[in-house]
């Protein structure tokens, strides 16, 4: 058996709290919805259903993209890259990133707030990808985090 690398392992471990994040954002959802449900208001019971698909979400989304992120992380060792963010390209969760030595930008459509003040403060991001349809994902050793992201010109 071949010992895995830190990166390997970090990356295990960014995996392992993504799948708990997603678990506990559907929980949370069916939890509020079965609240909901205990009131017996069909009015409400028709508001609540679009609440708790917005607040399983994130869970829905991650469990729908994990395979495509586990494909890119055969595919692709990671690598560490210069990153800056683009000025004045910020729409909610989605970041964009100028990566120093390619004339494209990255698109993270969910990178957390602690993690965009990680990249800020460093200037470093690790990706692996692209692949030939430009999807890749980055990480932050800092943080446990593991992003899907998209590479787009600029």
């Amino acid at each position: 058996m071949i010992p895995k690398t830190g990166i390997e392992n970090w990356t295990e471990t960014c995996l392992a709290r993504a799948d708990r994040r997603a678990v506990g954002h559907i929980l949370f959802a069916v939890v509020a919805f079965g609240g909901v449900l205990m009131i017996h208001w069909l009015w409400l019971t028709v508001l609540a259903v679009p609440v708790a698909l917005e607040l399983a979400a994130p869970g829905l989304r991650h469990f729908f993209t994990r395979r495509r992120t586990l494909q890119l992380l055969e595919r692709f060792p990671f690598r560490q890259v210069s990153a800056s963010f683009v000025p004045g390209r910020r729409i909610g969760r989605q970041a964009y990133l100028k990566v120093h030595d390619s004339e494209k930008n990255l698109r993270l459509p969910e990178l957390p707030e602690r993690a965009r003040v990680l990249v800020r403060h460093t200037g470093r991001l690790w990706i692996a990808g692209p692949d030939e349809r430009g999807r890749l994902v980055a990480m932050t050793r800092g943080l446990a985090f593991l992003v899907p992201g998209r590479v787009v010109d600029r």
